[in-house]
């Protein structure tokens, strides 16, 4: 059974947490008085017990030049005995629900590990961050911090949240990053290897469409075909169509996603981005 966590029910998903993850106590105590929210949080119940949980904290990100929301997936987590058993896609595609209802177009998350990619796959998602090799050079803006909040952030939203395909955080979320920045004893910080899914495929072509003005074709997404001309999108009655793509390959062609490495049909259709996802709490 899965429901949403209450003032009840919030001290599970903090155990189950710390079970699966082993944070350290001012890490969870940092993130779940900032970041957590019951509304937010789903869990899974075997016979009365919590077992799984997952987390979608609100966020926004830059697309095609308009700024909209998505929901970020964060502490997905299954207790070891519970594991292998449908779980947490079934978390997985609940939230999926949940975003449908609240207009929310688009899912991202961080695999925690490099097998967890092939895993998320199976649900969508497509990979469409790449891991950075150079340090954001996040220290800048402890000196800015430390006289004013407002000063730090905007020369940070100056500095890193202005290109295209690029997740924004809002102030709020700046001050959370610095103290767990601080917490942490200031590590190097690098762009984060992450996956997308699109959970509403007209509303992220129509953005597309808006920005490619030249652009005419017919896309068909799983079962659904798109019209896409003149900045325009609408879902065709015709049975014909130019190219043919799973939720997987349409996210990765939105974004943009080594769309040069792709054929022709593709890469004609859809120019090259590199988006950019850091400070995520990782």
């Amino acid at each position: 059974m899965i429901q949403f966590a209450n003032k009840n029910t919030a001290s599970e998903v903090r155990s189950m947490w710390k079970t699966c993850f082993e944070d350290t106590e001012e890490y969870m105590d940092l993130y779940f008085s900032r970041q957590y929210r019951d509304e937010n949080t789903l869990i899974y119940w075997v016979d009365k017990k919590a077992v799984a949980s997952l987390q979608m904290i609100p966020y926004t990100i830059r697309f095609y030049g308009e700024v909209i929301p998505f929901y970020y997936l964060a502490g997905l987590c299954t207790l070891s005995e519970y594991r292998n058993k449908g779980y947490m896609g079934k978390l997985i595609r609940e939230s999926f629900s949940i975003m449908r209802e609240r207009n929310i177009p688009l899912s991202i998350l961080v695999p925690a590990e490099d097998w967890l990619f092939g895993y998320y796959e199976k649900y969508g998602f497509a990979t469409t961050f790449d891991k950075g090799t150079k340090d954001i050079e996040f220290s800048k803006f402890l000196k800015k911090q430390e006289s004013n909040w407002s000063d730090a952030y905007q020369e940070f939203d100056k500095i890193y949240q202005q290109n295209d395909f690029c997740v924004l955080k809002s102030e709020y979320d700046f001050e959370t990053i610095v103290k767990e920045y601080l917490q942490d004893d200031c590590p190097p910080k690098y762009n984060l290897a992450g996956m997308s899914y699109i959970i509403a495929p007209s509303v992220m072509l129509r953005l597309y469409a808006k920005k490619n003005l030249d652009k005419n074709f017919k896309i068909k997404v799983e079962k659904d075909i798109y019209q896409i001309s003149k900045g325009e999108v609408a879902q065709s009655n015709s049975s014909d169509f130019d190219i043919a793509v799973n939720i997987n390959m349409l996210t990765r062609l939105l974004f943009g996603f080594h769309t040069s490495e792709l054929a022709i049909e593709y890469s004609s259709l859809f120019e090259e981005h590199q988006p950019i996802l850091n400070l995520m709490l990782e």
